[in-house]
């Protein structure tokens, strides 16, 4: 890596050891044993690598103070098929400067969204108890197969706290995976070329720019991210000395562990120093995952999920500048189950049984309007309303929504597909009713993933679409 590196994990264990009052030292095997797993996944040529990848997440509506800020807007966790249930959840960083809109969140370029509104309520407990929530999410378009991240495990094959495998004043390896770089290059790209910002107002409320999703929020999820390495400690030792008790340490830039062998553990670009300028620690790495694996006689245990970053502030140790992360563990399993116990632990619980409270209301609302409109247009209305407010106030509110949607969508696909020829020439006849199928499901995918799209940007996205197609 042709870039000035800061020392290494190790120079970091001895600043750190003076402030726990003891010598932290590394274990060669159990930092191996991280490079390995990191080795495998950049290697891997299937999708199973989306496994590692980080969710992007955002609210389609900011406060005031965000306009066009990436670190107030977006933030990163985790997307989850319950392996019990099949629901879908997103579990990561909560930003305070998310307004009372949807969730939209997007991991390998796949998209989902909170099952309508969420409540700034909820927002605020989120960030009140931490900064990380789970929110159950609406997925339209679900992959054949999808990649859960795989959780870290001992060397018995049962999950457990990584941190806890610590001895006193041993130090274990953690690799966070992280898409802000990512991020702010595409936001950068997108603001300095004048195409667009990031965020819009109207009528005194800022919204999310659909540029903000397509440009960076889209393609950001479907890059490789970046991988910093930070340094865990024993929990009761930090613990015994005010720290968190699942702490992480690490440079607030490239680390010469990381240099050392960037190439074989992520793409080659972020090893080139026009890239530092996008690594530095900030708001968008609450929520992001961090991996870990313990060295198990001549093999290595599962290299899986340990962690979510909670929180990150700068301390200074003998006059150096070092990144404290306070990390939460993830839920012991994938099901649903599981999560509800994790949402206990973090006390956030009373939050998510709201949310659910509020998805039964979503489902039921589809429901109701499936009577009167047609599936879609059902949806993407129900999608538009916060559900923890009054059921019948909702429905009336998603009603005239649906209303509105259901003339934009004839009318969309009456301006580009046209009056039918005379089915007299069948080869003219047949192309224009493909034409029309093309537009018409091209329109019914846009109005769900976009509910409140204009008459205007539906007509150029179901071009574009049908086009394509």
């Amino acid at each position: 890596m042709g870039v000035e590196t800061v020392p290494s994990l190790r120079y970091l264990g001895g600043i750190i050891g003076t402030l726990l009052e003891g010598v932290i030292t590394l274990d060669c095997m159990q930092e191996n044993c991280v490079k390995e797993g990191l080795k495998r996944y950049n290697s891997m040529e299937s999708f199973q690598r989306y496994e590692i990848y980080p969710a992007i997440s955002a609210s389609r509506g900011v406060l005031k103070d965000a306009s066009n800020s990436p670190e107030r807007i977006f933030r990163q966790g985790i997307m989850i098929k319950t392996t019990d249930t099949g629901e879908w959840f997103y579990i990561g960083g909560i930003s305070p400067y998310w307004g009372h809109e949807q969730l939209i969140v997007y991991q390998g370029g796949s998209e989902a969204s909170s099952q309508g509104k969420l409540n700034k309520s909820v927002i605020d407990d989120f960030v009140d108890k931490g900064g990380l929530g789970v929110v159950p999410l609406y997925k339209e378009k679900v992959p054949s197969v999808w990649y859960n991240p795989v959780l870290f495990k001992d060397c018995q094959g049962s999950f457990g706290i990584f941190w806890n495998y610590l001895g006193e004043f041993q130090g274990g390896v953690l690799s966070i995976f992280s898409n802000a770089p990512n991020i702010l290059r595409y936001a950068e790209d997108l603001i300095k070329a004048r195409k667009a910002s990031l965020t819009y107002s109207s009528y005194g409320h800022y919204y999310l720019s659909r540029a903000a999703e397509n440009d960076v929020m889209r393609p950001a999820s479907d890059r490789y991210p970046y991988i910093y390495f930070a340094l865990g400690t024993n929990p009761l030792v930090a613990k015994t000395h005010g720290l968190q008790i699942y702490p992480g340490f690490t440079f607030d830039t490239v680390t010469s562990d990381v240099s050392s062998c960037c190439c074989k553990i992520m793409p080659e670009p972020y090893c080139k120093s026009s890239f530092l300028d996008y690594i530095k620690f900030n708001e968008i790495d609450i929520g992001a995952p961090v991996y870990a694996t313990l060295p198990c006689g001549t093999s290595c245990s599962t290299f899986g999920l340990a962690g979510l970053i909670m929180g990150i502030s700068s301390m200074s140790v003998n006059n150096v500048q070092l990144i404290y992360l306070t990390i939460a563990q993830p839920p012991s399993d994938l099901t649903t189950s599981a999560i509800i116990e994790w949402a206990r632990e973090m006390n956030i619980y009373d939050s998510l049984s709201k949310l659910f409270e509020a998805g039964k209301r979503f489902k039921k609302a589809i429901a109701d309007l499936s009577t009167a409109f047609p599936q879609f247009i059902a949806t993407a209305a129900a999608l538009t309303v916060d559900w923890l407010e009054s059921y019948d106030d909702g429905l009336k509110q998603a009603e005239d929504k649906a209303k509105e949607l259901n003339e934009l969508y004839n009318k969309v696909v009456e301006e580009l597909a046209g009056k039918p020829p005379s089915i007299t020439n069948r080869y003219v006849y047949d192309q224009w009713w493909k034409f029309k199928t093309r537009v018409e499901k091209c329109a019914k995918e846009i109005i769900v993933e976009y509910p409140d799209i204009t008459y205007d940007e539906l007509v150029k996205e179901v071009e574009n679409c049908a086009e394509f197609e």
